[in-house]
């Protein structure tokens, strides 16, 4: 069964289509609001939220294959609801395992194949990234970890874009230099998290 025709189903009001989405995208849409709200409670509220709005809107979906992209970007706005609800951008827990896809550009780094080597860098990052400020945390993840254009987090944080900018580039700046022993080149005018 494919996606198109998974979607269809819950469209239809299947409940085994419907339980077919929430397993194959749970993970993914979870570890998204996780990285946001870095708490296990909220990252769960919003995932949960997040799945209740989708199911909700489903017949808003144009394209049923993007059903992963659509309800991960649900969970985003959730789960930014749920830190406003909270008085908090950023929770102070941290997370145990930041996320694989963390787009660490690996061609800019100085880095041997070996994995040990390539754990330690992904270490490296995450520590860099949970000393920014928490806004910069905050729009890094969104635009960075989520792919999400600056005006989107801006209207996702209730900011302008010029803030949203500002922020991003002085977090890159200081990226690149807690990370300049681990890459090659690159800039934070670049517009990419360097290592």
């Amino acid at each position: 069964m494919d996606l198109s025709t998974v979607v269809s189903g819950s469209l239809q009001g299947n409940s085994t289509a419907f339980q077919v989405l929430f397993e194959l995208f749970y993970e993914d849409v979870y570890r998204s609001a996780y990285m946001v709200t870095r708490n296990r409670e909220q990252a769960e509220d919003a995932t949960q939220e997040a799945f209740l709005k989708a199911f909700q809107r489903l017949d808003s979906l144009e394209e049923p294959k993007k059903f992963g992209a659509w309800v991960r970007a649900i969970v985003v706005r959730s789960a930014i609801d749920i830190l406003r609800r909270n008085k908090g951008l950023v929770p102070a827990e941290e997370p145990e395992d930041f996320p694989q896809g963390m787009p660490v550009h690996l061609a800019t780094l100085l880095l041997p194949e070996e994995e040990l080597e390539r754990a330690e860098l992904r270490t490296k990052v995450r520590e860099a990234i949970r000393a920014l400020a928490p806004a910069q945390q905050q729009v890094v993840t969104l635009k960075y970890y989520h792919g999400l254009k600056d005006l989107e987090i801006a209207e996702l944080l209730q900011v302008s874009v010029g803030t949203v900018k500002s922020r991003a580039h002085r977090a890159l700046q200081t990226l690149e230099r807690r990370l300049a022993p681990y890459y090659r080149y690159g800039s934070a005018t670049t517009g990419k998290l360097p290592g």
